[in-house]
């Protein structure tokens, strides 16, 4: 079972690298683009992993047995919804999607596949991916710590790319953003 967690975790990789790599290709020039968002993610998710390993050393009372199937199971399914989800999300933005927040010449507001219903559901997919290597530490603490510390990072990311779309799309964007939900259907 830890084989496949490990390969369900490479094929979101390998996935997300292809994926990025192919939309970068097929994307227009920008007309701005912001990078400091990706560095806040980035950073988050480094202190997620620092702190859970400091954790997961300092209270081991809070432990659980995340290598036994059941718990491996659930770990595998969160990785490969969560990654199958972003990768769906992804593919769907096309050439508008890359790592950093931007704003392409001819830019428009995509509706179609998950963006039918979600804002960012290409974060709500590394959200539930994250909380299944998040449990891979076998530590509640450890757990919970870098969870929040990846919606924190992913909470901040989406302040700047909402700002900056309406910015650059105006009201297509505005209204795109009064008939759907950031993260979650019909919660928020």
């Amino acid at each position: 079972m830890m084989a496949v967690m490990w390969i369900a975790v490479a094929l979101w990789a390998l996935g997300e690298t292809g994926l990025q790599l192919t939309q970068r290709l097929r994307s227009e020039r920008t007309k701005t683009r912001e990078w400091g968002s990706y560095g806040g993610i980035l950073i988050a998710a480094l202190l997620a992993v620092v702190l859970g390993g400091l954790l997961r050393r300092a209270l081991p009372a809070l432990d659980f047995p995340s290598r036994q199937p059941g718990w491996l199971l659930a770990i595998v399914l969160l990785i490969v919804l969560g990654g199958g989800f972003r990768l769906w999300s992804i593919a769907s933005l096309g050439r508008y999607f890359r790592a950093v927040v931007h704003i392409q010449e001819d830019h428009r507001v995509v509706r179609t596949g998950p963006y039918r219903v979600l804002r960012h559901p290409s974060y709500t997919g590394l959200l539930v991916g994250m909380l299944g290597i998040a449990l891979l530490f076998g530590n509640y603490a450890s757990a919970v710590v870098f969870e929040l510390l990846m919606i924190a990072g992913v909470l901040y990311r989406i302040r700047v790319e909402e700002r900056m779309l309406l910015g650059g799309l105006g009201e297509d964007y505005a209204a795109y953003m009064r008939e759907t939900n950031r993260l979650i259907p019909g919660v928020w």
